[in-house]
């Protein structure tokens, strides 16, 4: 422990050391005995962050019938050198009879950043229930607060797709505040569930947790010079505790297409006569920052649908994302009503209006009844949800770091490139950016379960869908994300040996399809068995072993039937089921040789005879690889997909360099723009096209040629969706991999293409600069891009790709070990 020569140094500061000279992150320890410690934060002489303290700690017993905290922590002793210092504290907790040690760490990871780590330890209760709260204060007031989504925030809590706040100094110095991933620090970012039965979409979630993962100081505490920046880990709202209370709802309401509607006290009685979107709108009486629940009786002869928009100057924008969504087809009964209840967590929306709908989607000659519509505004009861075991160690990471402000944009990539730095990856400014975003998609499965889970995008939040999270798991050395999460696909899968397409919290999923999914999961048995050297439940892989044999090639022709495209493009089935596609031939190419290194008897004819059946999918004439036999003029990136994985896993090609080249070449290249690395090229490709003889050389699928049935008829009419999702949507991780691939057989644009498509994903949409689920090949303003693409996680998987390619190894990874 650091000891004072006289009064007045304990009156001041005790120091360790400037980590180095000029304008670097250093730290300073400051305190005395009596008071205790902490670590306050400097950029070369500038004090930056002025805590008094380090955290708090709310704790409950199991019951909650007693609550004890933990005010304003700061160590009792320290230690360090010129690069970590450690606070140290027991600590006895009359209330609970129960001591509890306390160790703070700080790290100084580079010159911009910083790792703070909190690990608690009780040995003396079978289990404490807790929320931890680090609060940072700003040495000087902010010029501005800013978040991920949000260039000048305006406080409160900030509930956005990746977990990032910071504060702009005087001086136009940014200090930015990251966290480690959620399972790692126990937090999830779930605000909603499935709805029951099958009515379609989500509703939020009655305890709900971490709304206070990241807040932000209000206009109202800045105005009292209490200025902060609040990380919050094991806290839920309970809303079914509390203080309710009952909003007027304005009796103003707009009829929404071909309605009749009358209302007669509290019943609103609807007559549809067309098959458009029908019913009335409202203003819904919502405010920044808080959470509802809304509930009705409904009947009629027609599925109900209901919506909530924000409106902004008068237009209707983006949907509300955290609880009710997608309520398209909740079902009513026509003698009976029907009790619809569903909370929302209405984030910071800049003071936006919300319209809310009800009525029913492509309907006709039906009715609908609505009876006691009400809205209620909650204060629910704040509780811990966090754990700590008798004799166990809990972690809480977080990071700062502090950097130049110039502006919105380059915080966002900041925030994405420096937690990367933070947990000491290494790579590329977008492998940092894939990783830093797979990071923060990744929590705990739910406030009951600790164990890892990962989402794709916030979009599809609270489900796993196995199929994505197979690319982003995989791309990690991490020994405890790819055996947890493998062990999870393995508890879904049924008694023929096939594994769930989704995982659920709070409600369950019967869909399992005779898709890639269980191809991927012998794959990753593989990989794991390489990488970690484990042994894996044997009947597990037995049961998909037999299920991938009999399921695709039950004759063993060597040529693959499958209901499913064994790829991404999943929005159609084959009944009965085919052998149309060039994509599924290549895995069931994949699934043989994966199959025979997991030590089952596969021949080498038998390998051989469906590698050659792939490549029989080359049309010499058409110079491409056909997507679908019956639709010879679609061309697809995913049809190289299984020659990915062949260079990846075994290190061998199955196509020839005539097919592969020939293949990328007539893929038309989108989206020019003068600005990007190779600006003769597109910057992005579509995944899936009609390619056409005339001079254009390709067209967006229409209702008359197109591969997806029922899907592309209603979707493809007048040319809506061109260039939208599934007709010419550009994906990166396709896109990028099928580049890897033109590069090993000599596809002289291959390098290019990579910068190119790397380049697109950071800066084609200047607003957007992350990863997306796809991205318009057609569009006139980026305002037309689906705010729900944003984010998507399993883009990680170019580190895979990469090194293919050779411009990354795993030693780059902080978790592999040889």
């Amino acid at each position: 422990m650091c000891k004072f020569l006289n009064t007045l140094s304990i009156l001041l500061f005790c120091f360790v050391g400037t980590i180095s000279s000029s304008q670097n992150i250093n730290l300073k320890v400051v305190g005395d005995d009596i008071q205790g410690y902490n670590v306050a934060v400097y950029n070369g002489n500038q004090l930056l962050v002025n805590n008094t303290e380090e955290f708090s700690l709310d704790m409950a017993n199991t019951d909650f019938s007693e609550k004890t905290s933990i005010k304003n922590w700061t160590g009792a002793e320290w230690k360090g050198d010129s690069n970590t210092i450690e606070l140290t504290r027991k600590t006895y907790l009359a209330d609970f009879d129960l001591n509890i040690s306390v160790i703070v760490s700080y790290e100084v990871i580079n010159k911009n950043i910083v790792k703070k780590s909190i690990d608690i330890t009780q040995t003396g209760m079978p289990i404490i229930y807790y929320t931890l709260t680090e609060t940072s204060k700003p040495a000087q007031v902010p010029s501005k607060y800013v978040t991920f989504e949000y260039d000048n925030f305006q406080g409160g809590f900030a509930h956005e797709m990746f977990p990032s706040a910071g504060f702009v100094t005087p001086d136009n110095q940014v200090v930015g505040f990251l966290m480690d991933a959620g399972y790692k620090n126990h937090y999830t970012r779930t605000t909603r569930r499935r709805f029951n039965g099958h009515g379609g979409g989500f509703v939020g979630m009655r305890k709900l947790p971490d709304p206070n993962l990241v807040s932000v100081a209000t206009l109202e505490e800045r105005a009292r010079n209490q200025n902060y920046i609040k990380q919050s880990f094991g806290e839920l709202y309970n809303l079914d505790s509390g203080k309710e209370l009952k909003l007027q709802l304005n009796n103003q309401y707009k009829k929404v297409g071909s309605v009749e509607i009358s209302k007669n006290d509290s019943i609103y009685k609807l007559n549809i006569n067309s098959n458009e979107q029908s019913g009335f709108e409202m203003i819904a009486p919502f405010k920044d920052q808080k959470i509802y629940t809304v509930s009705f009786l409904s009947k009629g002869s027609t599925p109900l649908a209901l919506k909530l928009f924000r409106i902004k100057n008068g237009k209707k924008t983006v949907e509300l994302e955290n609880g009710i969504k997608y309520i398209d087809k909740f079902p009513t009964q026509e003698k009976e009503w029907t009790l619809f209840k569903g909370s929302i967590l209405v984030p910071y929306i800049e003071n936006d209006s919300v319209s809310l709908f009800i009525g029913a989607n492509d309907a006709k000659d039906c009715s609908l009844q609505i009876k006691n519509l009400q809205i209620v505004a909650h204060d629910p009861s704040i509780e811990p949800y966090n754990k700590i075991a008798m004799g166990e160690t809990v972690t809480k990471t977080t990071y700062i770091f502090v950097e130049p402000f110039t502006n919105h944009h380059d915080f966002v990539i900041s925030s994405q490139t420096r937690l990367a730095e933070a947990k000491k990856f290494e790579g590329s400014e977008i492998e940092k950016m894939m990783y830093a975003n797979f990071n923060m998609l990744t929590w705990i499965t739910s406030i009951d379960d600790f164990s890892p889970f990962n989402v794709p995008n916030m979009n599809y939040s609270p489900d796993m869908y196995n199929r994505d999270s197979f690319f982003s798991i995989v791309s990690s050395y991490n020994k405890e994300l790819n055996l947890s999460i493998w062990n999870k696909w393995a508890q879904t899968q049924n008694q023929k040996g096939a594994v769930g397409t989704i995982i659920t919290p709070y409600m369950g999923s019967i869909e399992v399809k005779d898709n890639e999914a269980t191809i991927q999961f012998l794959i990753w048995a593989m990989m794991n068995k390489r990488r970690f050297g484990v042994e894996l439940p044997k009947d597990k892989i037995q049961k998909a072993v037999d299920f991938v044999l009999n399921e695709f090639d039950d004759d063993k022709d060597g040529k693959c039937k499958s209901h499913f495209p064994l790829c991404q493009v999943d929005v159609l089935d084959f009944n009965p089921k085919t052998d149309r596609l060039a994509v599924n031939q290549g895995m069931l190419a994949i699934a043989l040789r994966t199959i025979k290194e997991l030590g089952y008897e596969i021949s080498d004819s038998y390998i051989e005879k469906a590698e050659a059946e792939y490549r029989n999918f080359y049309d010499v004439k058409r110079k491409h690889l056909l997507y679908d036999k019956q639709f010879p003029d679609i061309i697809a990136i995913t049809d190289l997909e299984p020659e990915f994985y062949s260079l990846w896993l075994f290190k061998r090609t199955i196509l020839t360099d005539e097919m592969v080249v020939n293949h990328l070449n007539q893929i038309p290249l989108l989206n020019k723009v003068p600005n990007s690395p190779h600006p003769e090229y597109g910057t992005t490709a579509p995944l899936i096209i009609q390619l056409t003889k005339d001079k254009k050389g390709y067209s967006f699928m229409n209702t008359d040629y197109q591969p997806f049935g029922e899907f592309g008829k209603s979707n493809y009419v007048g040319g809506a969706n061109d260039g939208i999702y599934y007709n010419g949507g550009s994906w990166f991780r396709a896109e990028y991999c099928a580049y890897v691939v033109g590069a090993k057989h000599g596809w002289k644009n291959a390098q290019k293409m990579m910068e190119n498509r790397a380049w697109a994903e950071i800066n084609l949409n200047p607003q957007w600069p992350y990863s997306k689920e796809f991205i318009p090949t057609k569009w006139t303003t980026t305002d037309s891009w689906w705010p729900s693409t944003r984010g998507l996680c399993w883009n990680v998987f170019i580190l895979m790709a990469d090194e293919v390619i050779g411009s990354r190894t795993p030693k780059m990874d902080p978790d592999f070990k040889n």
